[in-house]
């Protein structure tokens, strides 16, 4: 496979940092070399953005831990829900800190980091309940702030982007928030396929996607759930606009485009790319290679277009 440019380099590392079977580690050390990676790979916040944090309760009165990135310059009242990735039991607010500051800065939208339990402790559906009620109560307190609910887009990546997919599948059963639109990247949308394993693919091996299964959805058939799974039991009418970053050498990139075909047979406005010699969990090599720093720079951009509530894909010239 023909890697994009500083991609081989940064999989070189990566592996020494987290290495590929890190996942047979008990689960403490795993998430001790997961927040290693951004030690590994570090950035500096930009500027202009100032960041807080802030305890959120739920309808339950469950505190919910959230960090708010707000750009000194505003590019109106959009905002932003990140979803960090890490199988559902890994990461924490840390280990996506620059990424959702730089994601503010970019946009010019107030981004909000959600935190959620971890599973195996926090099995299916805790995490994802903490991360609907967060944007709920984002939503419930938008005017507060300044920002209009009606343009708060839902992203994330990789099980990060499987929560944002689900949680635009909840808003619209629950009659929850009107989201205006979905940034996605690289989302896994059928745990089905990895409940005994599968492919190996550069920074993502078939077991390592079956570890992190078992985690989210301990008791076996809980992964077929519409809202573990959306590609294998979902619906996908009057969901919000998308925008879905793929990348060609990962074994999710076939999740990203099967779901693109699905919005677009209910008639939603969604982009989907498969960035070319790209790889899974690449995101961390934006400064180490121009192909991801673009794709990176695309993401924002349309992340920002989708909170406008008139979205249309980009069409090259």
């Amino acid at each position: 496979m023909e890697y994009a440019p500083g991609l081989a380099e940064y999989i070189d590392r990566f592996n020494r940092v987290l290495p590929p079977d890190f996942y047979l580690r008990p689960i403490g050390e795993q998430r001790r070399l997961y927040e290693d990676l951004t030690a590994e790979f570090p950035y500096d916040l930009p500027a202009g953005v100032t960041i807080s944090d802030e305890i959120l309760n739920a309808e339950d009165d469950r505190p919910l831990r959230i960090r708010v990135y707000r750009p000194d310059a505003l590019s109106g009242q959009g905002a932003v829900c990140f979803m960090r990735g890490g199988g559902f039991a890994l990461g924490s607010l840390d280990t996506h800190h620059v990424v959702v500051a730089e994601l503010a800065a970019k946009t010019g939208l107030t981004a909000f980091a959600l935190d959620y339990r971890l599973a195996p402790e926090h099995p299916f559906p805790a995490g994802l309940e903490d991360c609907y009620a967060s944007v709920s109560a984002v939503a419930a307190s938008a005017a507060d702030r300044g920002l209009d609910p009606r343009r708060i887009v839902v992203a994330g990546d990789s099980s990060g982007a499987n929560m944002a997919v689900v949680i635009s599948m909840m808003c619209r059963d629950r009659s929850g928030p009107d989201l205006a639109g979905q940034a996605l990247i690289n989302p896994v949308l059928d745990l089905t396929r990895w409940r005994r394993g599968g492919e190996d693919a550069p920074l993502l091996s078939g077991g390592e996607m079956e570890f992190f299964v078992q985690c989210y959805c301990p008791v076996p058939g809980e992964e077929a759930h519409p809202y573990v799974s959306p590609l294998h039991s979902g619906e996908f009418h009057g969901l919000p606009p998308a925008y879905i970053m793929g990348a060609e050498l990962d074994s999710l990139r076939v999740d990203g485009e099967r779901y693109a075909d699905l919005l677009r047979a209910q008639g939603i406005p969604v982009e989907q790319v498969s960035e070319p010699g790209v790889v899974h969990a690449a995101l961390r090599a934006r400064g180490m290679s121009p192909n991801v720093a673009d794709a990176w720079e695309r993401f924002c951009t349309a992340t920002a277009r989708l909170t406008e509530r008139r979205y249309e894909p980009h069409v090259a010239s």
